[in-house]
């Protein structure tokens, strides 16, 4: 089939080493090559894919897009909030944007109508107003950036930063709505 994306150059076997354990060994994909194929159809290159399967201990099993939502909106892991890789898209600096996937989709393959992924953004998003989530919080405070070069089509660069997981910091109390009484011991 077709998977739609982003491909990014590694030119460190450093990387390419935090890659497999993070993508593998911790997250228990799998790796297999394959030929991108630029938009314009001008260039072909292999890279390195990673699949999950239902061999996956994290492997959720097929489920409606109802449940896929309150999956991605109540689970996180080491690496942040699933909702932040769903739908984070936000200015880091003047000329860098960090998109994910719902957003990546829409700005750049509007074409390819991933009614799946736009329903599940949908889906996830009222979820989040429904139950009076913090998508601040959820979206995370992230000190990376990802260089768009606007010139080479799906070319990238992403900055290796090691840092350790970051802390899980959803609140219980941006969860409650905002009419309810919130009692603070003093």
């Amino acid at each position: 089939g077709i998977v739609y994306g982003r491909a990014f150059q590694v030119q460190d076997s450093a990387a390419l080493s935090y890659l497999e354990n993070r993508e593998c060994s911790l997250g228990g994909y799998l790796t297999t090559i394959a030929t991108f194929h630029s938009r314009d159809g001008g260039k072909l290159f292999s890279v390195i894919i990673y699949i999950a399967t239902n061999k996956n201990e994290q492997w959720l099993g097929e489920a409606s897009l109802p449940i896929i939502a309150r999956q991605i909106t109540e689970c996180s892991g080491q690496s942040g909030h699933n909702v932040e890789y769903l739908l984070r898209n936000e200015t880091m600096r003047s000329h860098l944007t960090v998109d994910r996937l719902a957003d990546f989709m829409h700005r750049y393959l509007p074409e390819a109508g991933d009614e799946h992924l736009f329903t599940l953004e949908m889906l996830v998003r009222s979820r989040i107003k429904e139950e009076n989530m913090c998508l601040a919080t959820l979206m995370g405070n992230r000190d990376f950036a990802i260089d768009l070069d606007e010139d080479a089509e799906f070319a990238g660069r992403a900055e290796a930063n090691e840092r350790p997981p970051r802390e899980n910091s959803f609140q219980f109390s941006a969860r409650i709505p905002s009419k309810s009484l919130r009692c603070v011991k003093m």
